[in-house]
């Protein structure tokens, strides 16, 4: 029995020193294939070939356009076929602490890296991971926190971007931003990512600078905006490429409870630019898009525009805004060509506001419908007055459109009903001008009008957009109807 016990513990220490010899020989083996890679450094490396598991701490990987940091690296791999053969099979990878900078600067645009290795990862987990993408010095795209989780993924991901249809794919991010350009951020407190359905929670556009301080970042008139959504999903999502055609496709878009501000300062240069209609500028986008439908509820519209620096802006707002659009897409030949726009809101408690747009992406006709009824004074006269100088005295009982236009000019009818109204002319201090008010309003129809109007040629100036467009048919029937 002795004799047994002896050579069970000879064994046993022959087995543990050949284990750590072996450890010791292939460790000294990846070290110096490692250190083959002179971009990459580390603190610590432990390897056990019976398992597969290599493990590496605090490691950094510096190349031009890119660095990375990982607090820890684990990665379970056949490790002997590594280093016989040079073939790389990897079970698992798991990461904590990852922080990778992407450098997008232009001065980079000619750099070359070294071809990838095809890699077939059985299992991927991404833990408490920090992405970021500077260009030019100025951080373009951040994730403060991200945490992935994926099973059978191919790298390089390919760029067919099948690996979005993954079924094992999560992404969980904390704090993502991305700036939009020199005046605004994009920002969402939360996003997740599984089953071809993308959530993000606390959505905003934010502006760089306030009202007051981003003319000065801009040559000509552009929107400063300020937007806050409770959430944005977007379900059945697509990304498919196809003879270097991209498609992006999703089932329903929602956004939830939303806050947006548009400010325009007037006070500087027109941009004189062309403004296609909306059928054009999907015709041009450089992809195939189609999404089902699109909703959008509890949206509150704040529009300021400011035409004298010595006055306040003038200001409109549409409340309680709910609206779907259906069958959004860019085909010239698709089966349902029709792009469909419905929307209600308020501009006050028991106003109403309907609006209708139909088009299709092959010509530029569309139609638009509005309905507006039980306007008050008081919430436009916030607009008219600083922009127009004038103000309504009264409510209106009705205005309804039938709009049928293209790009060059809009026909249709312009129907309005009011029982009394008057106009207040202002002075340019803001007080009412009495000479000027009463003599406007011996000249205008202030009784009793119920009065349908024909409005032909309205023609469009394609310098301003399709809003402003139909903006001055509208004015048109107002001027019409008053007079």
């Amino acid at each position: 029995m002795k004799t047994f016990f002896r050579y069970t513990f000879i064994l046993m220490l022959c087995l543990l020193l050949g284990i750590i010899i072996s450890n010791f020989f292939v460790s000294k083996k990846i070290k110096i294939l490692i250190s083959e890679e002179t971009a990459l450094s580390y603190s610590s490396l432990s390897v056990n070939i019976f398992t597969g598991n290599l493990t590496l701490k605090q490691v950094r990987f510096n190349e031009a356009g890119q660095e990375i940091r990982i607090e820890k690296i684990r990665l379970n791999a056949e490790i002997i076929p590594y280093i016989t053969e040079g073939k790389i099979s990897i079970e698992s990878i798991e990461t904590k602490g990852l922080n990778l900078k992407i450098y997008a600067d232009s001065s980079l645009e000619n750099r070359t890296f070294k071809k990838s290795i095809l890699l077939n990862i059985g299992r991927l987990h991404l833990e408490d991971s920090k992405i970021t993408v500077e260009n030019d010095g100025q951080t373009k795209f951040e994730i403060a926190q991200l945490n992935l989780k994926a099973e059978n993924i191919k790298w390089p991901l390919d760029k067919t971007y099948e690996w979005l249809s993954n079924e094992s794919l999560e992404i969980e991010a904390k704090n993502l931003k991305y700036s939009i350009d020199t005046l605004h951020d994009f920002k969402t407190e939360s996003l997740d990512f599984s089953n071809k359905s993308l959530r993000l929670s606390e959505v905003s556009v934010e502006p760089k600078f306030t009202k007051s301080e981003y003319i000065h970042h801009i040559q000509t008139e552009k929107d400063w905006m300020n937007l806050k959504s409770k959430f944005l999903k977007i379900s059945g999502i697509e990304l498919l490429e196809k003879e270097d055609l991209l498609y992006v496709f999703s089932d329903k878009i929602q956004v939830d409870t939303t806050d947006f501000h548009i400010y325009r300062d007037k006070t500087i240069a027109d941009d004189t630019s062309y403004k296609p209609l909306y059928s054009q500028a999907l015709r041009d986008l450089d992809f195939q898009l189609k999404v089902d439908s699109l909703l959008f509820s509890e949206l509150d519209l704040t529009y300021q525009e400011l035409v004298d620096q010595r006055k306040k802006p003038g200001e409109i707002k549409f409340n309680s805004i709910h609206g779907h659009i259906s069958n959004i897409h860019n085909s010239l030949n698709a089966k349902q060509p029709d792009i469909k726009v419905a929307a209600k809101a308020k501009f006050s408690q028991n106003s109403e506001i309907l609006f209708h747009l139909n088009f299709v992406p092959d010509h530029e006709q569309f139609y638009v419908s509005t309905y507006l009824a039980q306007i008050e004074d008081n919430s436009i006269n916030s607009f008219f007055g600083p922009n127009m100088q004038m103000e309504l005295d009264g409510k209106i009982k009705e205005i309804r459109t039938a709009i049928y236009g293209n790009n060059t000019e809009m026909n249709g009818e312009f129907s309005m009903a009011y029982d009394k109204l008057k106009l207040d002319i202002l002075n340019k201090n803001g007080s009412k001008n009495s000479f000027a008010s009463l003599l406007s309003n011996a000249l205008i129809k202030n009784k009793n009008v119920d009065k349908t109007h024909t409005l032909s040629d309205i023609e469009r100036n394609n310098t301003k957009s399709f809003w402003n467009y139909v903006m001055i048919f509208h004015s048109q029937g107002l001027k019409n109807s008053l007079l």
